[in-house]
């Protein structure tokens, strides 16, 4: 056993009763461990131990993850069920029944899935490199239990936020909390173009792509909250953040990133400027505008020669269309898909050849052509009906007319949300870890928000009726 693994599995069998522990006798100890879970976002490799681990294999979870984040979610579950502080603990909120269908699809792929396939000699003799050598089977029994993990360990901190945020007061701390790691981020970032020296910069997120998704929907929640804020001093720290964002996202030079930031910002706009007019956010957008400008003037060369020299554009995208291909493929063939996970082995196996790859192995890069071929047309309609139940609860917070900071908040999450389904359809980073749990912290945002406004709401109307009973 490794080191680090011995390290993480000691700090948890001691740390999280510690932590549980602090959280019961030390009230604001809750909000400390709410911010160190989303520090731990910016460092899924360092803060995290990777057990079973197949770093050959190509997917986006390649063992079963623990670390910081989960330290602290499970430290927060207990001390919120132990002290609710009058709060009942909200066991099945939204999207519940739609996340347990999905994770029964999940399964149902799963035992289709075959335990284990020998690896083919090409195969095997392609990806052996130097003292590296490749697996001599795919183990896709296996593969499809890494996702899964990560899909409950996401619902289970979206479990976590929507107990959390009861009150302004917890929603304040939680984009502190997310206020800092924009910054870290933005600090890494900086530091790989400018110390290290590095073209395309991915900072701690492992890839140019997984930092400009993660980055962008990070600019446009931040920028949304900075529309809020009341004073120069509070709105200047979060669009600091913004700025910081667009800054990470230009250093990545993704065409996609880029184009789904500027959107974010442009929703954040639409939804949100004509609720908060005052002189502070017409003065942020000026000056939003010329600092902005001004980045992409100095970013100029770099932009045109990555987007106009570098790289053919079309024929990149019809290249990765060859990977829908084979998710049709996959679909036709296994009436559930090839297994969360087992795009890659299926590619290796069979489909890369059939669609013409030059080389094999690379799974979809396009979210929904990814879940049909891992989950097949069944699992890529409950897929579908997850985030349309989503949006049906977070779209109209990007219509309201109320200016609470939660009304607030829930647009430019959904907002968030939206943009960095965007950079689903183009970029292998949906199931990311950072990115993952960031979705989730969103979607808990959101729906903690549609709690407060229906008990709002609710509370109008009996004021409402308690009002025409006296006047009766």
């Amino acid at each position: 056993m490794d080191p680090k693994t011995i390290i993480f599995s000691a700090a948890f069998l001691f740390g999280v009763p510690a932590l549980i522990l602090a959280g019961l006798v030390i009230r604001p100890f809750k909000k400390f461990l709410m911010a160190v879970m989303c520090f731990a976002l910016c460092y899924p490799e360092q803060l995290s131990m990777n057990l079973m681990s197949r770093e050959g294999y190509r997917m986006a979870t390649r063992g079963f993850e623990l670390g910081l984040f989960d330290m602290c979610s499970i430290a927060l579950f207990f001390i919120m069920v132990i002290q609710p502080r009058g709060n009942r603990f909200r066991w099945f909120p939204p999207l519940t029944v739609a996340s347990g269908i999905y994770i029964l699809f999940v399964i149902i792929s799963w035992l289709h899935a075959p335990g284990r396939i020998p690896v083919p000699a090409d195969v095997y003799a392609a990806n052996t490199v130097g003292d590296f050598k490749f697996y001599d089977y795919f183990e896709t029994g296996l593969y499809p239990l890494f996702e899964l993990s990560k899909i409950i360990r996401g619902g289970f901190a979206y479990l976590i936020v929507v107990n959390f945020l009861r009150d302004e007061e917890h929603f304040r701390a939680l984009l502190g909390a997310l206020l800092i790691v924009a910054f870290v981020i933005t600090f890494e970032a900086l530091v790989g173009r400018y110390v290290r020296g590095y073209h395309r910069i991915s900072a701690t997120l492992g890839h140019p792509n997984s930092l400009g998704t993660f980055m962008g929907m990070m600019g446009t929640l931040m920028f949304g909250v900075a529309l809020f804020r009341s004073t120069f001093m509070s709105s200047g720290l979060f669009a600091l953040a913004t700025a910081g964002a667009m800054i990470s996202v230009l250093l990545t030079i993704s065409r996609g990133a880029l184009s789904s930031l500027v959107l974010g910002l442009w929703l954040d706009v639409s939804s949100l400027f004509h609720r908060y007019l005052n002189i502070k956010n017409f003065t942020i957008l000026f000056f939003g505008s010329l600092v902005a400008l001004g980045i992409f003037f100095v970013a100029a060369d770099t932009l045109s020669a990555r987007f106009l020299v570098q790289q053919d554009a079309v024929s990149d995208i019809e290249y990765r269309g060859l990977y829908n291909e084979e998710a049709r493929k996959m679909a036709n063939d296994h009436l559930f898909g090839v297994g969360l996970g087992n795009f890659s082995a299926y590619s290796w196996l069979k489909y890369g050849q059939a669609v013409g790859l030059n080389e094999y192995g690379t799974p979809a890069h396009n979210l929904w052509f990814l879940t049909l071929g891992e989950l097949g047309v069944p699992g890529l309609l409950v897929f579908i009906f997850y985030w349309f139940r989503f949006y049906s609860i977070g779209l109209p917070f990007l219509f309201r007319r109320r200016a609470a900071l939660f009304y607030a908040v829930a647009a430019s999450a959904t907002a968030a949300s939206m943009i960095g389904h965007i950079q689903n359809m183009l970029q292998l980073s949906y199931r990311q870890t950072s990115i993952y749990m960031f979705n989730q912290i969103l979607i808990g945002m959101v729906v903690a928000a549609w709690y407060i406004d229906r008990d709002t709401r609710r509370e109008e109307r009996e004021a409402r009726r308690m009002t025409k009973v006296s006047a009766a």
